[in-house]
């Protein structure tokens, strides 16, 4: 352990003291630097200061400043947690030698952690001389507590400080006894207290579940719920900014997709995200999020502007069998209609408009496949296209692919604002589909249809993904994990494709230093148990 000793007597003899009103020739100052001097040559500082330095001897003179932060072992080095950190890595020499794979140290206070379950394992110390010192009851229990807690709960917790507290007094009534002011004795005393006190500063990682589930598709839940909650912590919900309202036709699809003769009313607003490439579209998803749930909107047609288009949405308000309101997405220019059918949405495009205006997964794959017959234009290329636009939302595509420019709008508003509004972690595997299908591992038709890849594709997503993130909140809050829905299984075959080194975070991890969103980084999920 490494900890603030008192400085030396030389390092203070460059530091006179001062105090406002006196000199340093004034009586006052010498009288200060006198009792300096004597506090200097007790027992008691002596003894710190031996200890401070004896506790990690092998440092070099010339050791960088004490960073006070975690590292995680990545192959042959380690990695700060936290990412937004650019500084130096500590020197070789006080890294824990035995510091395992995805294991995590804490250089404040040499603490060991599990990189998956963030419970305490070891708190390194480089053995002294003297350590055969203290009786060896005193030393195997230190050794039994050093290995931590079994569980983060405060149950467990509980029980597990007093013994350590009760340890460090046994310890203290040793050295009264054994231990005289400035001996080896007192020395290994003090180290030993000390590694006690770091252990009871810190005997977990940090509050998160402790024990990974045995179930895979909740594993994946685990690695999804953190890489959301670090993206979020950036993300505040785009706003909605009301505006006219206008009329649109209205038709009962149960009997037909034409027209009534009536018209309806409907309010309308702009949404306005704020922030940047993969925080833009959080925050729109959030945005709608927050207009679908309001009980103020019965129904409203939202716009949002991607490059130079606006993409509409058709929201309808929170009911009995729709809680959390509803949305669709809607194409450029598409005619909008008031469906009565009390089995629709709301607010759509007829059915029998024309195949440029529809917006499905199945209009989508079928458009796509149109359009690249006559293009010429492969899968790759136009998951690219999309890539840039997540990081440049303001952007349109290149001007080569101007016929795809809708077509591509409306499916990354689909997979990035409208899918992530019901199920928040699924826009990093929208993410991660586009890369794969960038890369050539897999296509759009591999993506789209009703049982494809995409984890929300195919009837009953909308309900499985909020069912979804909400397995993600009890997984956080040390809660079962519910049997896995089909969209939490194909995100966790997702995972699992484009996971390295068997870490279920390491792709996620990937999307986010990819966009800059920094912060603690996440938590080892091994693939299974």
């Amino acid at each position: 352990m490494r900890t603030q000793m008192a400085r030396s007597t030389h390092e203070r003899a460059r530091q006179p003291v001062m105090r406002a009103g006196h000199t340093t020739d004034s009586p006052h100052v010498s009288q200060l630097r006198a009792r300096q001097g004597e506090l200097d040559q007790s027992p008691r500082v002596r003894a710190l200061s031996r200890v401070g330095t004896s506790l990690n001897p092998g440092a070099p003179s010339s050791a960088a400043p004490i960073q006070r932060m975690e590292w995680r072992r990545q192959g042959a080095g380690v990695v700060p947690e936290d990412t937004a950190y650019a500084g130096p890595a500590p020197d070789l020499a006080l890294i824990p030698p035995g510091l395992l794979e995805h294991q995590i140290w804490d250089d404040a206070t040499n603490n060991i952690y599990d990189g998956a379950t963030g419970l305490l394992r070891a708190n390194h110390h480089v053995p002294q001389p003297g350590d055969a010192l203290v009786p060896g009851d005193l030393q195997a229990q230190f050794d039994m507590l050093s290995e931590g807690p079994p569980a983060a709960s405060k149950n467990v917790l509980k029980n597990y400080l007093p013994k350590l507290n009760t340890l460090s007094k046994n310890i203290g009534a040793w050295m009264a006894k054994e231990a005289p002011p400035g001996s080896e004795e007192e020395m290994a005393g003090l180290r030993l207290k000390a590694r006690i006190e770091a252990i009871k500063s810190r005997p977990v990682l940090r509050e998160q579940p402790t024990l990974p589930p045995d179930n895979e598709s909740a594993r994946a839940s685990l690695a999804l719920g953190g890489a959301a909650n670090r993206l979020h912590d950036h993300v505040k919900p785009g706003t909605d900014t009301p505006g006219a309202p206008i009329d649109v036709n209205v038709i009962d699809s149960a009997i037909s997709e034409d027209p009534t003769g009536r018209t309806r009313s409907v309010s309308t607003g702009e949404l306005t995200p704020s922030g940047d490439g993969l925080i833009w579209w959080a925050s729109a998803a959030q945005g709608l999020r927050e207009v679908a749930e309001s009980k103020k909107t019965e129904s409203k047609l939202l716009s949002l502007p991607v490059g130079s288009g606006r993409i509409p949405i058709g929201v309808k308000g929170p009911s009995k069998s729709l809680p959390k309101g509803e949305f669709i997405v809607l194409g450029h220019g598409a005619p909008i209609a008031y469906d009565e059918n009390p089995n629709q949405q709301g607010l759509r495009t007829p059915g029998n408009a024309g195949a440029e205006h529809k917006v499905s997964y199945p209009e989508f794959l079928k458009r796509l496949t149109h359009l690249q017959a006559a293009e010429s234009v492969d899968d790759p290329v136009l998951a690219q296209a999309m890539l840039a636009m997540v990081k440049n939302p303001a952007d349109d595509p290149p001007d080569a692919l101007a016929s795809f420019h809708n077509l591509l709008r409306e499916m990354l508003v689909t997979w990035m604002v409208a899918e992530p509004a019901r199920h928040r972690s699924v826009i990093f595997n929208s993410v991660l589909s586009l890369q794969e299908i960038a890369n050539g591992t897999h296509k759009f038709a591999d993506m789209l249809p009703d049982d494809g890849l995409y984890p929300m594709t195919g009837g009953g997503t909308a309900k499985a993904g909020r069912k979804a993130e909400e397995s993600e909140r009890n997984l956080f809050a040390n809660k079962a994990a519910h049997p896995p829905t089909k969209v939490e299984n194909r995100q966790k075959d997702q995972l699992k494709r484009t996971a390295t080194g068997g870490d279920l975070s390491s792709p996620l991890e990937q999307v986010l230093l990819e966009h800059g969103i920094g912060g603690t980084r996440l938590r080892y999920v091994p693939q299974g148990p």
